[in-house]
Protein backbone atom coordinates (compact mmCIF):
# COMPACT_ATOMS: atom_id res chain seq x y z
CA UNK A 1 0.00 0.00 0.00
CA UNK A 2 1.03 3.49 -0.81
CA UNK A 3 2.51 5.61 2.08
CA UNK A 4 2.98 9.52 2.76
CA UNK A 5 6.66 9.91 3.01
CA UNK A 6 6.21 13.72 3.65
CA UNK A 7 3.82 16.77 3.74
CA UNK A 8 4.63 20.43 3.39
CA UNK A 9 1.76 23.16 4.14
CA UNK A 10 1.59 25.46 1.49
CA UNK A 11 -0.08 28.86 0.99
CA UNK A 12 -4.18 29.32 0.56
CA UNK A 13 -5.06 25.76 2.30
CA UNK A 14 -2.83 23.64 0.20
CA UNK A 15 -0.77 20.61 1.22
CA UNK A 16 2.31 18.98 -0.76
CA UNK A 17 1.77 15.25 -0.17
CA UNK A 18 4.97 13.27 -1.47
CA UNK A 19 4.29 9.09 -1.57
CA UNK A 20 6.56 6.56 -1.35
CA UNK A 21 6.71 5.88 -4.70
CA UNK A 22 8.19 9.24 -5.77
CA UNK A 23 4.87 11.16 -6.92
CA UNK A 24 4.20 14.28 -5.45
CA UNK A 25 0.57 15.36 -4.92
CA UNK A 26 -0.99 19.17 -4.25
CA UNK A 27 -4.12 19.07 -2.51
CA UNK A 28 -5.77 21.92 -1.68
CA UNK A 29 -8.11 21.99 1.35
CA UNK A 30 -9.49 25.53 0.90
CA UNK A 31 -12.99 23.83 -0.24
CA UNK A 32 -13.39 21.85 1.89
CA UNK A 33 -13.14 24.89 5.19
CA UNK A 34 -17.03 25.62 5.58
CA UNK A 35 -17.24 21.35 6.30
CA UNK A 36 -17.85 20.60 9.82
CA UNK A 37 -14.84 18.03 9.64
CA UNK A 38 -12.45 20.49 8.29
CA UNK A 39 -13.56 23.62 10.20
CA UNK A 40 -10.93 23.68 12.55
CA UNK A 41 -8.08 24.10 9.47
CA UNK A 42 -9.48 27.82 8.58
CA UNK A 43 -7.01 28.80 11.71
CA UNK A 44 -3.78 29.21 9.33
CA UNK A 45 -1.51 27.91 12.20
CA UNK A 46 -3.74 24.98 13.49
CA UNK A 47 -3.58 23.75 9.88
CA UNK A 48 0.45 24.65 8.80
CA UNK A 49 0.68 21.83 12.28
CA UNK A 50 0.25 19.00 10.04
CA UNK A 51 1.61 15.94 11.03
CA UNK A 52 1.92 12.35 8.96
CA UNK A 53 2.29 9.03 10.37
CA UNK A 54 2.69 7.63 6.92
CA UNK A 55 -0.97 6.24 6.54
CA UNK A 56 -2.74 9.48 7.28
CA UNK A 57 -2.48 12.97 7.80
CA UNK A 58 -3.14 14.52 11.23
CA UNK A 59 -3.70 17.90 13.09
CA UNK A 60 -3.22 17.58 16.75
CA UNK A 61 -5.86 14.17 17.07
CA UNK A 62 -8.67 16.24 16.16
CA UNK A 63 -8.57 16.16 12.17
CA UNK A 64 -7.63 13.46 10.20
CA UNK A 65 -7.09 12.45 6.45
CA UNK A 66 -6.45 8.89 5.24
CA UNK A 67 -4.29 8.23 2.18
CA UNK A 68 -7.40 6.61 0.19
CA UNK A 69 -9.44 9.96 1.22
CA UNK A 70 -6.32 11.70 -0.75
CA UNK A 71 -7.32 9.59 -3.79
CA UNK A 72 -10.35 10.83 -3.90
CA UNK A 73 -10.13 14.32 -2.91
CA UNK A 74 -7.57 14.58 -6.52
CA UNK A 75 -10.37 12.54 -8.43
CA UNK A 76 -13.17 15.32 -8.01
Amino acid sequence: MTQIMQIHTKENYRLEVTLDNGSSILLNLKPKLDTLRFGLLRDEAFFRCAKTDGHVIHWDGKVELSISEIFELIKK
